[in-house]
């Protein structure tokens, strides 16, 4: 049965303290047997699963590819935001955590911060507007960090949790609110809520949305694509994940697409660019094992980041972004993207009969497999055992007096339902198989 996605503002506080794959301390660090045994190139799985044959019957991607517009839209049907000031005050209360090295935030940083967020005029404002760039989408008006312990390299401990997501160059929003002093908005946009830089935003009048929504999309199929417009100096960055509208294709075989740029008068307008045609495909691409495979193993090995930090991903933005160009709508956190589709429960099966339900119910390269914090990507048997795709922080385990310490794994893998299993300081010999709560197919 199809389960509908209600977003909640409050999941994505809380979904920082659900955190057992992704999340916890980072003393050890290295490879898992699994990363040895199982292939790590997606095309043999691919190959298994059958690479052409489609995922989705052209009626049912046409469905997806629908819900995907709708979804990703919406901030510009909202005449006002959902969001309560009594969902963001809390927030502003205690000073917790830390910045940079052992250095605290204190209560007086923290209630300065709630002053420039002039919580008590909220909202202020209810306006549609578009990300320029890239750009972060943070619990507190602030580019500065909070982690839970002292952090001096974050690349090291990736997890600022004032991050919550990375929003894509060409993202609709509506801004809720500004910030006293003007440089932060607060904005709702399809995946999550929260506050981004004024200066990566424009606001999006009903001219400019209708020339920006006229026509077919292009979806992004590389990391790091730089892009420009006629007359412009700034080299935008383009990741697997954005989509941007397509005008065609130009003499030289590239493709035309629009970029969003701030004009003199402060608003949005659409200005042309130029994609090689590598570097893009008309969105939705159909959908098969070879082509998520052809994305998949372009994110392989990539390092991971909580939220988008370090312009990095975690597990949900993983499958989010590979889903995406196949015009396939996921939520921003793992838990919502567990109940999106036809959901097969496997919680209070055994590790054996949570294995055998995966092979015999799962669709290889569209069924995601889900924990408590964690989400990952069913891509096929391997051994007899189901293989997973998926940015995984670490692994569980005991170190000296500290029960809760995690042997990292740091990146995008394929491993079997058990990573790490043979470690001998394994916390009580639990491992992701135990955890395992869903297999979900979206369609």
């Amino acid at each position: 049965m199809q389960q509908k996605l209600s977003f909640s503002f409050v999941q994505v506080i809380c979904i920082a303290f659900l955190l057992g794959a992704c999340a916890g301390k980072a003393p050890l660090k290295g490879a898992v047997a699994d990363m040895g045994r199982f292939p790590q190139d997606l095309q043999f799985y691919a190959q298994m699963a059958g690479p052409d044959r489609p995922l989705l019957t052209a009626e049912e991607q046409r469905e997806q590819y629908a819900r995907f517009q709708q979804r990703y839209f919406a901030p510009w049907r909202m005449k006002k935001t959902s969001i309560k000031k009594r969902d963001i005050s809390p927030l502003f209360g205690k000073a917790r955590g830390y910045r940079l090295n052992a250095v605290r935030w204190t209560q007086k940083e923290w209630e300065q911060m709630g002053r420039n967020a002039d919580l008590a005029a909220f909202p202020n404002r209810a306006q549609h507007a578009i990300t320029l760039r890239n750009t972060d989408l943070r619990e507190m008006p602030t580019h500065l960090p909070r982690f839970t312990e002292p952090v001096s390299r974050p690349a090291d401990n990736p997890f600022d949790y004032f991050q919550y997501s990375r929003l894509p160059v060409g993202t609709p929003l509506l801004i809720a609110h500004i910030s006293r002093d003007g440089r932060w908005y607060f904005v709702e946009c399809a995946v999550a809520a929260g506050w981004v830089d004024a200066q990566d935003v424009a606001p999006a009048d009903s001219g400019f949305q209708a020339i920006w929504q006229s026509g077919a999309f292009a979806a992004l199929v590389r990391d790091g694509i730089l892009m420009s417009s006629a007359g412009s100096e700034e080299k935008l960055q383009g990741h697997i994940g954005a989509v941007l509208p397509l005008r065609g294709q130009d003499e030289q075989g590239f493709w035309r697409v629009l970029l969003p740029a701030r004009a003199i008068d402060g608003m949005a307008r659409a200005v042309e660019s130029r994609i090689a045609m590598t570097d893009a495909a008309p969105q939705p691409i159909p959908m098969t094992a070879r082509r998520v495979a052809e994305l998949g193993n372009i994110m392989m090995g990539q390092p991971y980041g909580w939220g988008g930090m370090l312009d990095r991903r975690d597990c949900s933005a993983l499958t989010r972004d590979l889903m995406a160009p196949f015009g396939v709508w996921l939520p921003r956190n793992s838990s919502a993207q567990a109940r999106q589709g036809t959901v097969v429960r496997l919680e209070g099966m055994s590790v054996s009969q949570k294995e055998d339900a995966i092979l015999k119910q799962g669709v290889p390269f569209l069924s995601l497999v889900g924990m408590r914090g964690h989400i990952t990507l069913y891509v096929g048997a391997y051994d007899g055992r189901p293989a997973l795709y998926h940015n995984v922080w670490g692994v569980r385990v005991i170190d000296g007096a500290d029960d809760n310490a995690r042997f990292v794994i740091g990146r995008t893998v394929v491993t079997s339902v058990t990573p790490g299993v043979e470690l001998r300081n394994l916390y009580r010999s639990t491992t992701f198989a135990d955890r395992l709560l869903t297999l979900t197919t979206p369609r």
